[in-house]
């Protein structure tokens, strides 16, 4: 699938046909933005015809669209530049299946074009694209906005991604400090997977974004820098809080385990406190238990007796919970 949107004479065109837009790039439009979503990791022949005759791109670059590249990358060529960055848009079930949730952004820049391709329907370039159509004069009156929409909406794709990481840590931690449960255990180990995967992604990505802030790049005007050193910025800020997080949710690990402990530990005192106190009935039933004539038969008599042992492991029990609760031992 593809669609652009150009400038030809002051006149703002959408185009969502291969061909045409090879033969209305030869009427060299003032600014163009292509996105291209890839079918079933293809480029269809139209759109090879496109990128390799009209865009004349190196046959590499247009190979590494076809195949994911693990990490984002910027490359210089004759006439343009080609890179990718990854972002995220989170899928339903994401703290099972974060990686489904990550994609690849490549990109084309030149002096007057920015061509954008990518595997799955991203809904914050559709938005663009919509906008563009809508307010060509702001959206589209430089390639420098263009770009600097695309990276931000990019970069922001992490921010959006921490609020609901936080979201589930601050639930989980009520959850872990009130009843430590194993499904409690398993929530922990899916958040952590998504900060650690987050993270591995997150870190490298600086390295594309920092090529937008040199002076000497040759795309980006003087004036524009300043936009993308803050998106370098917030990349960087971005790493930052992945970096917290992953910390929280090692402590969250160990808080969640000290609940358990402690638990347990209530556990095994009140067991302990239950077999204490019957430690005296067991004493004295197997003392009487025992088939030989006991003198407090002479003096009780049968009857008398069997009231004399239950009084006696009575009063120890009485006497042993007196003694607990001044030790305060429950």
């Amino acid at each position: 699938m593809i669609k652009a949107i150009y400038f030809i004479n002051g006149i703002i065109i959408t185009n969502y046909d291969a061909l045409k837009i090879s033969e209305d790039y030869k009427k060299k439009p003032s600014i163009i933005w292509v996105d291209i979503q890839l079918e079933n990791h293809e480029l269809l022949h139209n759109e090879i015809v496109l990128l390799s005759e009209s865009f004349k791109f190196h046959k590499m670059s247009i190979e590494d669209c076809l195949f994911s590249q693990y990490y984002p990358k910027v490359e210089e060529f004759e006439d343009y530049i080609f890179g990718a960055v990854h972002g995220i848009q989170l899928k339903p079930n994401y703290f099972q299946e974060f990686e489904d949730s990550i994609y690849e952004l490549n990109f084309f820049v030149g002096k007057k074009f920015i061509i954008t391709t990518h595997t799955e329907e991203l809904f914050f370039l559709e938005t663009l694209f919509e906008k563009a159509k809508t307010k060509p004069q702001i959206e589209m009156k430089s390639l420098e906005n263009i770009l600097y929409n695309i990276f931000n909406k990019t970069v922001s794709s992490y921010e959006f991604t921490l609020e609901k990481i936080d979201d589930k840590m601050e639930h989980l931690e009520n959850n872990v400090l009130k009843n430590p449960e194993t499904e409690n255990m398993e929530e922990i180990l899916y958040t952590k997977k998504v900060v650690f995967a987050m993270r591995k992604i997150a870190e490298s990505q600086q390295a594309a974004y920092v090529y937008f802030t040199r002076a000497n790049n040759g795309l980006i005007a003087t004036e524009y820098l300043v936009y993308f050193r803050d998106i370098h910025t917030q990349c960087v800020r971005m790493n930052q809080a992945i970096i917290m997080r992953s910390q929280t949710i090692v402590s969250l690990i160990e808080v969640y385990m000290s609940s358990v402990t402690v638990k347990l530990t209530e556990v095994m005192k009140f067991l302990t406190v239950i077999a204490t106190i019957l430690m005296p009935v067991l004493i004295v039933s197997g003392y009487y238990g025992m088939n030989v004539a006991f003198p407090e038969y002479t003096i009780f008599g049968h009857k008398g007796s069997w009231f004399f042992a239950i009084s006696i492991m009575f009063i120890s029990i009485l006497a042993m919970l007196i003694y607990f609760k001044k030790k305060k031992w429950f």
